[in-house]
């Protein structure tokens, strides 16, 4: 059976227009998170406030919205008006580590406070005019976290959860926690998607033997550092114009920055981020890479990423 692979939300990178971008070039996703929103009382008059999310994608992989918060009113309201807009399910983060959002209980600040989650979740789900899944980690300080939270989201008609088996305070440094995960899928009575550190076929096979029960699995920084691996995890073979099919992806994405963004810095911003992860695609090209995030003007962006395209591959 085929593995069933979610896009992770990459706050500021999968973006509405990345992704539009991203799945007509390279194919292998079944489904999309976005990255999240906050949940808000007042959603329902400010449409700016969906600008991500609304009008819906273009034809492609489903997308799911993803909302951040820790008043289960706000999430209830603003789920209303994702529904309106033709949406089918709603993800709550309980996962992100940044801690300007884990220090104001939101996200992995969550994780340690089961009697919050259990009181957040009673509402949301009896309330929400969607399904909801979550996105969570082991927990914020504490792998043992994640024991104590998994009977409160059996208690819960989930649509699913989906665990990065890390702790919030690692952001997403050292190795993922496969035991904490084994010791999570164990109790888990919803449909439980992996999400962690997919950054080649070798290392999804030994994931997949490792848990023959998970068949939904999501990736983010290894699908954007090679866009060519979401369709070799399903066995499709990519064919051998890579830089071709990276050249048009990036191009197309350049020119779609440059006409929603105000200002070289801007765009010269967002390109570097997107470099941060794709120039992984490039090995060996460390020089090249170099001159494209030194590059301080449009003219010296578009030199750098010329001769980067046209180098020969080793």
């Amino acid at each position: 059976m085929q593995p069933f692979l979610y896009l992770a939300p990459l706050h500021g990178v999968t973006n509405r227009l990345f992704r539009r971008i991203y799945f007509r070039h390279f194919p292998g996703f079944d489904a999309a998170i976005a990255p999240f929103i906050l949940a808000t009382r007042s959603a329902g008059s400010q449409a700016s406030h969906f600008k991500d999310l609304a009008p819906r994608e273009e034809p492609g992989p489903r997308l799911v919205p993803q909302l951040l918060g820790n008043e289960a009113s706000a999430f209830v309201a603003t789920a209303a008006v994702l529904a309106d807009l033709g949406y089918d399910e709603v993800d709550w983060n309980l996962g992100c580590p940044f801690p300007v959002v884990a220090n104001k209980r939101r996200g992995s600040g969550l994780l340690p406070f089961p009697e919050l989650v259990a009181s957040f979740l009673d509402e949301a789900c009896a309330r929400s005019r969607l399904p909801v899944s979550v996105k969570l980690r082991l927990g914020r300080r504490d792998p043992g976290e994640i024991l104590e939270l998994m009977p409160i989201l059996n208690a819960h008609p989930l649509a699913r959860v989906i665990l990065h088996p890390r702790l919030g305070v690692q952001m997403y440094r050292g190795e993922v926690d496969l035991e904490g995960f084994a010791r999570a899928a164990g109790l888990c009575a919803h449909e439980l998607v992996y999400n962690g550190d997919i950054r080649d076929e070798a290392g999804f096979a030994r994931l997949r033997a490792t848990f023959p029960g998970i068949r939904e699995w999501m990736l983010g920084r290894g699908a954007i550092a090679d866009p060519f691996l979401p369709a070799r995890l399903k066995g499709s073979d990519p064919g051998t114009r890579r830089t071709e099919a990276l050249l048009a992806f990036h191009d197309e994405l350049y020119a779609g920055y440059r006409g929603i963004l105000h200002g070289p810095a801007h765009v010269l911003d967002k390109m570097k981020e997107v470099w941060g992860y794709l120039g992984a695609s490039f090995p060996n090209s460390g020089h090249l890479l170099g001159r494209i995030s030194q590059a301080r003007t449009i003219e010296a962006y578009e030199r750098a990423v010329r001769r980067l395209f046209s180098a020969p591959r080793g």
